[in-house]
């Protein structure tokens, strides 16, 4: 590794074979794992004793190649006043990745204990007719049912307030939909390195709070900025 500077900024730069990074040649190994793997493992290396070592980077994504020193000097300059708004905004701060799964639906039991309107219900049905008892009953079940949905709900929208409290920046991701857990959220974002003893301290209460056998909630981190680094679009 070696490093292209100007006055304001320094890019972290590696020689690479054009016969293997080229645009034909890398869009075939991106698919060959064998290849791909140790190369992308080397450059998250790379990136990570980048962010350890300094108080903000911008990392680049694995196949980002310049033809030669003088491209990158020139993104360097033509591009340093947005370089540095996007380096302002990752000072000092790490990324994590939090996933929220739910791994089956919260049972009768979990929703009786968190609703207080099905608790009062079931006492009602206790104390009624058999007919009313009846009546009550089927009433229980929608409610029941309704409950166990909110739950659900609740859940996301919880641990994303709670999220949003501590982090700095924060991006909901899309879920995927052949995952064999179902995830409820799932979301990257910017905590300041300061701040990660209290992050850590809330993901811990939001475990205990939805917890298994019906979620698991899911910490990474600290990771380079790579959802809020990254190169200005017209780079």
């Amino acid at each position: 590794m070696r490093w292209i500077r100007t006055e304001q900024l320094a890019a972290a730069v590696s020689n690479v074979a054009a016969e293997d990074f080229e645009e034909e040649p890398l869009n075939a190994h991106v698919r060959d794992m064998a290849w791909l793997g140790p190369r992308a493992l080397a450059h998250q290396a790379v990136n990570a004793q980048l962010f350890e070592a300094s108080d903000a980077s911008l990392p680049l994504a694995f196949g980002t190649v310049f033809r030669d020193d003088e491209r990158v000097r020139r993104l360097l300059t033509e591009q340093s006043v947005e370089l540095d708004t996007r380096l302002g905004k990752v000072r000092g701060c790490a990324e994590w990745v939090v996933t929220l799964h739910l791994l089956r639906e919260p049972s009768e039991a979990d929703a009786f204990a968190a609703s207080p309107a099905l608790q009062a219900l079931r006492s009602e049905i206790a104390e009624s007719s058999p007919g009313k008892a009846h009546l009550l009953r089927r009433q229980l079940a929608t409610l029941t049912r309704d409950e166990v949905r909110r739950l659900q709900s609740d859940a996301a929208s919880e641990v994303l307030d709670s999220l949003d409290k501590i982090a700095t920046d924060l991006y909901r991701e899309p879920l995927p939909q052949d995952s064999v857990e179902k995830p409820l959220l799932r979301t990257s974002l910017l905590v300041r390195r300061g701040d990660e003893n209290s992050f850590l301290d809330a993901m811990d209460q939001l475990r205990q709070r939805w917890r298994e056998p019906s979620f698991r909630l899911l910490v990474s981190g600290p990771w380079p900025a790579y959802r809020f680094g990254g190169l200005p679009h017209a780079a």
